[in-house]
């Protein structure tokens, strides 16, 4: 039997797999983007909040309604 037939699935296979595992690799980086990005605006936020004296957040009058 001719050994052609037995490597033409992988053939068929290796390229569909690498794509994949291209998607599965994009996903990982991005959803740990998102996550680094997420832990540091709030680090950066909560560092802010501790600078800042206190009541020095609040507004300089009161808002008007209508």
């Amino acid at each position: 039997m001719n050994p052609e037939t037995y490597l033409a699935p992988y053939r068929v296979h290796s390229p569909e797999m690498r794509l994949h595992v291209r998607d599965l690799r994009l996903a990982r980086r991005t959803a740990l983007r998102r996550t680094l990005r997420n832990r540091l605006g709030w680090t950066i936020v909560g560092m802010g909040l501790r600078v800042l004296p206190a009541g020095t957040g609040r507004p300089a009058r009161a808002p008007r309604t209508a």
